[in-house]
């Protein structure tokens, strides 16, 4: 294993500014276009042939991306026009460690170009087959987060499109086992629902079929220096998982309001989001419901609330705001049909070892992105260092 060196950002790569294209321009193609927040579209013509590395350079500053196929940079980010001898891999996740953001300058909306970054003093492996080693062990991790969320991905469009052909087509299996709807099934008028419906169904609300609960006010519960505290899921923790910016509440708090693995989580403000949360224990913000029945399976609320969320996002089209805000009332308003209990008991038994997948999916590549996050400094850094 090679000693670290002392070197500049420059002596390892050139930096280039990309090119200008405006939305306007774009030519029909499959070639992706890099801006500072990652694809921005897509074009006709390659700038740059792959590997590549791109920094956001206006905007969003210094966040770095991999391309592994020929791309064209957009004018908002900068690109390695020469990696020098250097491994492509490597120099990316050795770019993770710059922390580039804090190098942005201008006023306003920040900025950077490569004078900023060229003359910038870093510790780095100079010898090939070292920078080779510690990429591999980093791309590998990365891969099998990827890997699993290709196959979560898939699983969730499988399990949606059974509920969607048995709870939306109303195509479930009948007694012989085939398409009920197409199959000459009985179906009857719901004027409460304004459509046709099985026989034997009933209508409803979201309230009747699963119990919503608030969040905390995270202020009122700031935990003291000696106190055990939760990370709060905010809607931000929603979307990315916990950081170390996470607020923390007391564990002092209701148990209704402590979110676990495996709960489904709704964001009524904002984003207007259903998520299955699997980033750990934490405390409920009140800008989100955590949604649990005593009466149906999780596979029957999640995706009867995940089918109305575009309801919920049209009404907050028609009050001509960008932010949804859905309380009990409008949870009271909705209506949905609702099977009889042994067909809701059938479908779970069907797509609930799929959602236990994606699940368990969704924890190891947390666990995962923490075993490279962890591993990324002390590998730049020789304090961990990889066997031949």
């Amino acid at each position: 294993m090679s000693k670290i060196s002392i070197t500049t950002l420059g002596d390892l790569v050139e930096f280039q500014r990309g090119f200008d294209l405006p939305k306007s321009e774009f030519k029909q193609g499959n070639v992706p276009v890099i801006s500072s927040n990652g694809i921005l579209g897509y074009h006709n013509v390659a700038k740059v042939k792959s590997p590549g590395i791109t920094i956001g350079r206006s905007g969003t500053v210094g966040l770095p991306h991999f391309i592994n196929e020929d791309f064209f940079p957009h004018n908002t980010s900068l690109f390695i026009k020469d990696f020098k001898g250097n491994h492509p891999k490597y120099i990316f996740y050795l770019i993770k460690t710059l922390r580039l953001n804090e190098y942005g300058s201008g006023s306003g909306v920040p900025t950077m170009n490569r004078n900023h970054l060229h003359p910038i003093k870093i510790s780095a492996h100079l010898d090939k087959i070292s920078q080779s080693q510690i990429a591999k062990v980093l791309s590998d991790l990365d891969a099998k987060i990827d890997l699993n969320n290709k196959i979560n991905k898939e699983l969730e469009a499988m399990t949606k499109l059974i509920y969607d052909y048995w709870f939306v087509q109303f195509e479930f299996p009948n007694e012989d086992g085939k398409p009920y709807k197409s199959s000459g099934g009985k179906m009857f008028w719901n004027e409460e629902l304004k459509r046709e419906v099985p026989e034997g169904w009933e209508d409803g609300t979201l309230l009747d079929i699963a119990t919503f609960t608030n969040g905390l006010a995270c202020q009122k519960f700031r935990p003291s220096n000696e106190e055990e505290s939760y990370r709060v899921i905010k809607i931000r923790e929603m979307g990315d998982g916990f950081t170390s910016n996470s607020e923390l509440v007391t564990k002092a708090i209701p148990d209704k309001v402590v979110v676990r693995n495996g709960d489904v989580l709704f964001s009524w403000s904002a984003t207007l989001d259903v998520k299955i949360w699997t980033g750990g224990i934490g405390a409920l913000n009140q800008h989100i419901f955590k949604i649990d029945s005593d009466k149906y399976p999780r596979s029957y609320f999640y995706f009867e609330l995940l089918n109305y969320l575009q309801h919920f996002k049209m009404m907050a089209e028609l009050r001509k705001t960008t932010m949804g805000h859905i309380t009990q009332d409008h949870l009271r308003q909705s209506r949905i049909s609702i099977p009889p209990n042994e067909l809701i008991e059938r479908l779970h038994q069907k797509i609930n070892p799929l959602i236990e997948k994606v699940v368990l999916l969704n924890q190891e590549n947390k666990q995962l992105a923490e075993l490279r996050d962890w591993l990324l400094p002390m590998l730049m850094n020789g304090q961990v260092k990889v066997k031949n």
